[in-house]
């Protein structure tokens, strides 16, 4: 029996003693880990914004945070690291000790061209030093104040591949160099991807006819393309009209020429106008406009609501007349809908003009500048 007890004695004693001790380790590591956690300060309301999410577009980032100094002794800022990283935890815990994290660069991204653009709240920084995932900012030490502050910085390129996560962790420290005991510190977490394309398209519109009377929309003509102006006399003018209209949505508008002979009877031909005339009876003289004519009465100012669209310079002079086959009589410089022409032709003749059926054709040709 007494050698059982001995043997019980030397068995159960130092187990105890083990078991106390391990109880006593785990309870002090405990104490340590809980309070080394508790001594972080994380910057709070973080923010990244992307300008540009496309994945390797050269875009602009705006870090946005408020600064912590909640249990802070000393909140005396100098400098903030920007550190681009696939995971967003800057420290990790390995056997129950806090460490840095390793960071992984995102790839395709690059940082080392980006400009500090614009900051607002806790200013004064400027770029000390940056690489393709690191940019260290630094100011006069200053004591920061817990307001919401950005950064924006210009000329950064995205990461090339789409749906990979990353993050720009953020520590700032009381030095200006981004040295020592950081005082806050956390991340934001973002990713770029191709987004949904919308597409869709306007097809190309030109619309223009000519008729002795049309709409302003040409969903109407009346009087056909036949003018009869009677019997030639050289004591008066023969005059006639006609109207055209024209929209369309080409980019840099539209150009109607006029194009075809002047009024001829075999090898006999009424002069055409090289330049803006009045109208004199008696002369051999044949032109047209695209004017309200009130010393003959015929003719019309242009009408619609597209008032960028006019008659070419020499075809718009009231009571002169001019006829050069191929001018470009009328334009617009950009999209023009609904614009209504009036065109009037007069035709005067001397006493002397060999007798015939005087004919032309002149066809009006519309291009719009797509």
């Amino acid at each position: 029996m007494k050698k059982l007890k001995r043997l019980a004695v030397r068995v159960n004693g130092p187990h105890r003693l083990i078991i106390a001790q391990t109880a006593l380790l785990l309870l002090f590591s405990f104490v340590i880990f809980t309070s080394s956690a508790s001594a972080v300060i994380r910057f709070t309301n973080r923010t990244l914004y992307i300008n540009d999410p496309t994945p390797g577009a050269t875009t602009t980032y705006t870090l946005s945070f408020t600064y912590n100094n909640t249990g802070v002794s000393d909140p005396t800022v100098g400098s903030i690291d920007l550190l681009f990283c696939t995971d967003p935890l800057p420290t990790a815990v390995i056997d129950e000790v806090v460490v840095a994290n390793p960071c992984t660069i995102p790839t395709g991204l690059d940082v080392s061209h980006a400009v500090l653009s614009a900051q607002s709240g806790e200013t004064g920084y400027s770029i000390l030093k940056q690489t393709t995932n690191e940019i260290v900012l630094t100011r006069t030490p200053t004591p920061a104040n817990e307001i919401a502050s950005s950064y924006t910085f210009s000329g950064v390129v995205n990461p090339t591949y789409s749906g990979e996560r990353y993050a720009v962790r953020m520590m700032d420290y009381h030095t200006t160099d981004a040295s020592g005991q950081y005082v806050n510190l956390g991340s934001a977490l973002t990713e770029v991807t191709i987004g949904p394309i919308l597409e869709t398209q306007i097809a190309p519109t030109l619309i223009f006819c000519v008729a002795q009377q049309v709409s302003e929309d040409c969903s109407s003509t009346t009087g056909g393309n036949f003018s009869d102006l009677g019997t030639l006399d050289p004591t008066r003018p023969l005059t006639a009209t006609s109207q055209m209209a024209v929209g369309t949505n080409a980019s840099q508008g539209f150009v109607i020429t006029a194009n075809g002979p002047s009024m001829e009877a075999g090898t006999s031909e009424i002069t055409p106008l090289a330049s803006p005339t009045v109208s004199a009876p008696g002369n051999s003289q044949f032109g047209i406009n695209l004017r309200a004519n009130n010393s003959l009465g015929i003719g019309s100012d242009p009408d619609g609501a597209f008032t960028n669209a006019v008659p070419a310079p020499d075809y718009n002079v009231p009571d002169e007349f001019k006829y050069v086959n191929g001018d470009v009589i009328a334009s617009a410089p950009n999209v023009s809908l609904v614009r209504r022409f009036t065109i009037s032709y007069i035709l005067n003749t001397p006493p002397n003009i060999r007798a015939g059926v005087y004919t032309t054709t002149i066809t009006y040709i519309c291009s719009g500048r797509f």
